[in-house]
């Protein structure tokens, strides 16, 4: 079972100019002083759409994961179970780092790719240009049909839960769950990350010039600045 709330994002094409308003009206109400027009209007014509988005309900580190192994009718030990995942952990980083794409079957298959700043010529680059290595996953096939076999349980995000929580300490009665100052991060890792599938494509290569060498980049929702409303 697959939990879940429901986050509204902008799908706006000058998202990114939406938001610099929006930072520019909240610093001029911070300083006492009256938003720009221009922002206001520009913030009112924002367009959101509802998407979905995952909600851990636990975090499986590797002996829990070796003690759920155990539980299958498997003739290894819990601790063998462990030593096995440490070790393919530390072989699967040592492979990689030797340029290697390892492939897992039905686990599928795990590669490097870089991420370099960019030089004027060829002659002018060189292994000093290199920012990041980057471990890539191509799911099998195991792990490409989640879909079909995936049953969803709609919840409140945490932010909701969290409100909630904070009216029953203090004893009230309602509960303000509007949008945060601070949204509810997709990446954060209780919140099992942003899984939505927005209409629109992510294919951000990095930010200051900086290009990816791979083009298998993340998917999902590509506006992953704020401004956005969770419900339960």
């Amino acid at each position: 079972m697959i939990n879940y709330s429901i986050v509204m994002r902008g799908v706006n094409a000058n998202l990114f100019e939406i938001n610099q308003a929006k930072a520019r009206i909240k610093k001029a109400i911070e300083d006492g002083k009256e938003p720009d027009k221009a922002d206001t209007e520009l913030v009112k014509t924002e367009v959101q759409k509802a998407y979905a988005i995952a909600q851990y309900t636990d975090v499986m580190n590797i002996e829990k994961f070796a003690r759920h192994i155990s539980t299958h009718g498997c003739v290894y030990s819990r601790a063998d179970i462990s030593a096995i995942l440490y070790l393919a952990v530390d072989c699967m980083r040592e492979q990689l780092l030797e340029g290697k794409k390892i492939r897992l079957g039905d686990l599928g298959d795990f590669s490097i790719n870089l991420t370099s700043k960019g030089a004027d010529t060829a002659d002018k680059f060189s292994a000093q240009n290199i920012t990041g290595v980057n471990v890539v996953w191509d799911p099998g096939m195991e792990f490409k049909s989640l879909l079909a076999d995936a049953e969803f349980n709609l919840v409140a995000s945490r932010n909701a839960q969290a409100a909630l929580l904070k009216a029953i300490k203090a004893g009230q009665n309602v509960v303000d769950i509007t949008q945060p100052e601070t949204p509810e991060d997709p990446d954060d890792n209780t919140s099992g990350g942003d899984n939505s599938g927005s209409g629109s494509d992510n294919t951000g290569s990095g930010s200051g010039g900086t290009d990816s060498g791979s083009g298998s980049g993340g998917s999902g929702d590509g506006s992953d600045t704020g401004g956005e409303d969770y419900y339960e």
